[in-house]
């Protein structure tokens, strides 16, 4: 079996359940990582902003960009990882 599912049944199909979940289990994890991050992120603006009045949470709101464009770089470079490993294995079977 080539191709890129083939290398799920590598090396023998007994694996392939364990192979499945590796699969959704780095998007799920991405998922959840991000989501605590936005979430964090949030919750501490809104604490800010009840203990100290409007003007001390523009600070934070300003970090909250910053972490937004490094997260959207660390995203970035993991899925490009992801999709090389994946792009690897495939020309790995091909020859």
């Amino acid at each position: 079996m080539r191709g890129y599912l083939g290398h799920y049944l590598e090396p023998t199909p007994i694996l392939l359940p364990l192979e499945i979940v590796t699969e959704f289990s780095r998007t799920l994890a991405l998922a959840v990582r991000l989501f605590g991050n936005i979430a964090s992120e949030e919750l501490i603006i809104a604490v800010l902003l009840s203990l100290a009045g409007p003007l001390v949470p523009v600070p934070m709101m300003m970090l909250a960009v910053l972490t937004g464009v490094i997260q959207a770089y660390i995203f970035a470079v993991l899925t490009v990882v992801y999709l090389s490993a994946a792009v690897r294995v495939h020309q790995k079977e091909g020859g």
